[in-house]
């Protein structure tokens, strides 16, 4: 989804770098600051875990790289799930770069997708010859890019293919995607070789649905989660981390975690998220 917003601001729209940069930031920086800063204090002030010490590198959206070991899985707090934010920032400065280079411009969907196909071979390259690579490749922005770029790449041609595209197609590769990341997928490199493609066709295409699906998809409650679904995605990890840790998860943990997690999502979103965006995008 990310891929194809971006790719539509960036190539499309042809946002300015500096309007892009400045709402970009005013979307993600501040909640993941007092997220990330109230984690490592926690981890200071009860002697959680070493990885305070690595606060510079997970501010910077480093922390996938370094340090290796310990990598940013087994760092002893719940900070785990910000390799993906690590990735979408790596590869949004990558898109903005491209912008700068009016040379290719007609070349951008060409370019777009061999570099995430470059991501996909890579993948395989690394499960193939792991000592290539440090141990926790599968989370590295060189692999997991192919997500944004594919998606990203395809939106520039999805107008060519449009019209072609019957409305219940992005329905059934939805479902074939979910079945990649299933106990039985296709094939161990399902999720890297066919997941990218479908995931990237399905979000593209969402406007081709019948509208009953279009309906589903326009629920208040779902667009509400929407709204909040980035800072549902920092909140829900300490949860989910310290409430089921070591297995030993209480009773009902699964839907009381859950709702506790929309719940502090909606009060990051309405406390700290939408005002400080509001305000840096009217005073910056």
């Amino acid at each position: 989804m990310s891929g194809m917003l971006m790719s539509n601001i960036l190539f499309i729209k042809r946002t300015p770098l500096g309007t892009f940069y400045k709402r970009r930031i005013s979307r993600i920086i501040p909640a993941f600051i007092v997220f990330l800063s109230l984690i490592s204090l926690m981890s200071l002030i009860f002697n959680l875990s070493s990885e305070h010490f690595n606060y510079f590198y997970n501010v910077f959206f480093l922390r996938s790289y370094y340090p290796v070991e310990p990598g940013i899985l087994n760092s002893g707090l719940p900070l785990g799930h910000l390799w993906s934010l690590n990735v979408e920032e790596h590869v949004y400065i990558l898109l903005s770069l491209m912008t700068l280079c009016s040379f290719y411009k007609n070349r951008l969907c060409l370019i777009l997708l061999t570099l995430g196909g470059a991501s996909i071979f890579l993948q395989v390259l690394y499960v193939k010859f792991p000592h290539l690579t440090s141990e926790n490749y599968s989370f590295r922005t060189e692999v997991a890019a192919s997500f944004i770029l594919i998606s990203a790449g395809y939106l520039l041609v999805k107008e060519r293919v449009e019209q072609f595209v019957p409305s219940w197609l992005p329905v059934i590769t939805f479902l074939i995607a979910l079945i990649c990341y299933s106990d039985f997928p296709l094939h161990w490199s399902a999720q890297w070789l066919i997941a990218p493609i479908l995931l990237a066709f399905t979000v593209n295409h969402l406007n081709s649905l019948s509208p009953f699906f279009k309906r589903l998809l326009c629920v208040p409650a779902l667009r509400l989660v929407g709204l909040w679904s980035f800072s549902i995605y920092l909140w829900q990890q300490p949860l989910y981390y310290w409430g089921t840790k070591g297995g030993d998860a209480f009773y009902m943990a699964g839907p009381v975690l859950f709702i506790l997690s929309i719940i502090l999502g909606a009060m990051s979103f309405y406390l700290i998220e939408n005002p400080v965006r509001k305000y840096l995008n009217n005073n910056w």
